[in-house]
């Protein structure tokens, strides 16, 4: 009786030592491989170093893409001044493929300036309402990080926000925060009064380090307003990561999955996507990323591919992206030569995947 009591809970062990692969076994799609079969472009679709608008010249990311009436419209953040610097704005870019963009003449089209409680623009997560017949923004601002004498990290205030827009170039913000700490907010709207987000928050909102960037949380809404935390965080790191951030979350077929970034030993970050039967309980390998860095240095994702957006279009899959390579030096706005250990979000990739239905 022993003997088999002991197979069992050997069985039973290995089990649950092997749930996140045995969910990603069962998913014969390209979704369930790792890495999965994305096929990357060679060069940036958006790039800091090659526009000729003034107010992205160092940094160019962030991108969020929606396919709307036939036409792909893309919000990505950007900034001339330095590579790290709260003084981050929103731009607007059109294109009939997804791949050949044109920026809009006016950008940016938000800044500091329209937000009444915050500084920085970031992680912009755009909808349309067909019902309102607008489109809806949630991003985060706030003060941004604040440093000391020694550049000491001793505030970093990330609130989420809300506005909205009816061309998607002229946006009316929130006058206040709908949550009090937040990092790259996904929603999806299941029914007319039911919303989930999932999105990185502190387990303590009145502390200032790093949880933000290590705990994932689903939050849920009746109007995308009013947001509801659940009590635990949904994802955390695992072996082989030392973060969680940057979620984007899409259904597709019976499952879900989260796209999320992860920085890793070594100094890269990769993506890494994260399944889930209901949206709540998730299963991930951390050790298995699912769009891993390019291969070769001199590649413009070689170092970071991060800040994932999903968008399908028939039956296929664009995932556009941050890149960083591993150039370290770069030309500020007064034309000084300065630089970065991490290097800079210089530039915007797409990668199209082909599903099998």
């Amino acid at each position: 009786m022993k003997i088999r009591e002991s197979i069992l809970s050997a069985a039973m062990l290995a089990l649950t030592l092997s749930w996140g692969q045995s969910v990603l076994a069962d998913d014969n799609s390209p979704l369930g491989q790792r890495p999965q079969p994305w096929q990357r472009r060679d060069e940036p679709i958006l790039s800091a170093r090659t526009t000729k608008q003034s107010w992205c010249r160092v940094v160019c990311y962030s991108p969020h893409v929606i396919h709307h009436n036939g036409k792909f419209r893309m919000w990505y953040l950007g900034t001339s001044e330095a590579s790290r610097t709260n003084n981050m704005v929103m731009g607007y870019a059109e294109s009939d493929d997804g791949i050949q963009w044109q920026e809009h003449p006016g950008n940016p089209v938000l800044t500091g300036d329209d937000i009444p409680w915050g500084v920085p623009v970031q992680t912009p997560f755009v909808k349309h309402d067909a019902v309102t017949g607008q489109f809806r923004m949630w991003f985060v601002s706030g003060d941004g990080v604040s440093r000391d004498a020694k550049n000491k990290i001793i505030g970093n205030d990330q609130r989420l926000g809300h506005a909205t827009s009816t061309d998607g170039i002229h946006w009316v913000v929130d006058p206040q925060p709908l949550y009090p700490c937040g990092r790259s907010p996904s929603v999806t709207q299941i029914a007319a009064n039911d919303y989930r987000m999932w999105m990185g928050s502190r387990p303590d909102h009145n502390t200032i380090n790093g949880d933000l960037y290590a705990n994932i949380y689903e939050f849920h809404s009746t109007d995308g307003l009013k947001w509801i935390r659940g009590a635990k965080p949904v994802l955390q790191p695992r072996t082989g990561a030392r973060s969680v951030v940057y979620p984007f979350v899409i259904r597709e077929g019976n499952a879900w999955y989260m796209w999320h970034g992860c920085h890793i030993d070594g100094g890269t970050f990769e993506l890494f996507c994260a399944q889930s039967k209901d949206g709540t309980n998730w299963h991930v390998d951390h050790t298995q990323p699912a769009f891993p860095v390019a291969e070769g240095n001199q590649r413009f994702d070689s170092r970071y591919a991060s800040t994932p957006c999903i968008v399908r279009v028939d039956n296929r899959l664009l995932m556009y992206y941050s890149a960083r390579d591993w150039q370290r030096e770069y030309i500020d706005a007064e034309g000084r030569t300065r630089r970065d250990g991490a290097s800079v979000y210089a530039g915007i990739g797409v990668a199209e995947l082909k599903l099998t239905k």
